[in-house]
């Protein structure tokens, strides 16, 4: 398989996106995330725990350096990779020859998790229409919500009307954490 040095350089620049979010998320010092949930939380705010996504195959870490448009894209490039796996391993074990009960499991797994990425994306659009310029929205652990706004700041406020949305969106039940990231200027 040859390679056009055009796809070397892209597969280059989007490792070296994925190395740099690695290290900004595991940089301490961002204390700019509201969360909402079973527990209560200071007026301080909360520091979040290393985000991993799981959709019923294997964990997978979904990590962003969000400084502009393409980080935005990228990550959502990378939740999407990640989604199209699982649903092609879910497709693969529906067409298997394994038994009915893990077919339908599969089937109905597969459902769920396209049904979610509909609603995520739906919620993106809705946080846009509310007047930012950009918004990333995932689901981690089947239960804790991650919502990115891009924003020069996001008062408390503002927080928790994204936060209303993503219920009324997503449903009740989740833990939501809502980031923001400044603009580039």
């Amino acid at each position: 398989m040859v390679l056009k040095k055009q796809t070397v350089w892209l597969l280059t620049m989007l490792s070296l996106i994925i190395v740099l979010s690695a290290y900004y998320i595991m940089t301490p010092g961002t204390d700019n995330v509201a969360y909402v949930g079973d527990q209560e939380q200071s007026e301080e705010g909360a520091k979040g725990e290393e985000a991993k996504e799981t959709n019923g195959v294997e964990d997978k870490s979904v990590s962003m350096n969000v400084s502009g448009d393409e980080a935005f894209a990228a990550l959502r490039l990378e939740i999407q990779e990640q989604r199209d796996a699982a649903i092609e391993d879910y497709t693969a074990v529906i067409a298997s020859e394994a038994s009915a009960d893990l077919r339908n499991e599969a089937h109905e797994q597969r459902q769920e998790l396209m049904a979610l990425s509909q609603k995520e994306s739906v919620l993106e659009n809705v946080i846009k229409s509310e007047g930012y310029s950009d918004a990333v929205v995932y689901t981690l652990d089947d239960e804790k919500v991650r919502v990115i706004v891009k924003a020069d700041q996001l008062s408390n406020e503002e927080a928790n009307n994204i936060m209303v949305l993503a219920e009324e969106q997503l449903g009740e039940g989740h833990r939501i954490a809502v980031e923001f990231q400044p603009v580039a200027k």
